[in-house]
């Protein structure tokens, strides 16, 4: 079992993260407390993946300042089942990002096994728990050093070079979380 503790610097965050290995892949299971626009907000959530390390299932759970909301989702073959309903939109992929946690970062970071200078386009479920959103993106990752990722999202244009630990798990993400222990 690996232990993560993280720092938010956005939404004055501080998030426990464990990694189980699984007889089929990895348990990740996380506890975040922070701030969003004066609210204080606690979001649980569960992500189930195989051995490669994609996605199988996740279970999101927040109480944003007493107003509790439910995300879940589940492979199914190459759908995807969200709260419940097929939707067509993430047939075929393989992972999730869920805005306010730097461990999804992690997930194709482990699963792609770049070389240096070398680049993958993925397609994501982008959750976007505190604005209510789910929604597919495009996403690049590119390993620029050994323990250097350059992450691009290229809807937005938004890119960080992100800096992992000796395990792949995003340990510095400029301006947006810190690996504490």
């Amino acid at each position: 079992m690996k232990i993560l503790l993280w720092r938010g610097l956005i939404n004055k965050s501080w998030e426990h993260c464990t990694v189980d290995t699984t007889d089929s892949g990895f348990k990740i299971a996380s506890e975040i407390v922070g701030n969003y626009e004066s609210n204080t907000y606690i979001v649980n959530y569960l992500i189930n993946t195989d051995n490669q390390w994609n996605t199988q299932d996740f279970e999101i759970r927040c109480d944003i300042q007493g107003e509790l909301k439910q995300f879940y989702g589940k492979k199914n073959g190459s759908d995807w089942l969200i709260n419940g309903e097929i939707e067509p939109y993430f047939a075929g992929f393989n992972y999730i990002d869920i805005s306010i946690t730097p461990l999804t970062n992690t997930l194709p970071i482990k699963r792609l096994a770049l070389n240096v200078n070398e680049s993958q386009d993925i397609n994501v479920i982008y959750i976007d728990i505190l604005n209510e959103s789910i929604k597919p993106v495009r996403e690049r990752y590119t390993k620029i050093s050994k323990d250097q990722y350059q992450y691009e999202n290229l809807e937005s244009a938004f890119a960080s070079a992100i800096l992992i630990d000796r395990n792949g798990m995003v340990k510095t993400y400029p301006g947006h979380f810190e690996l504490v222990a």
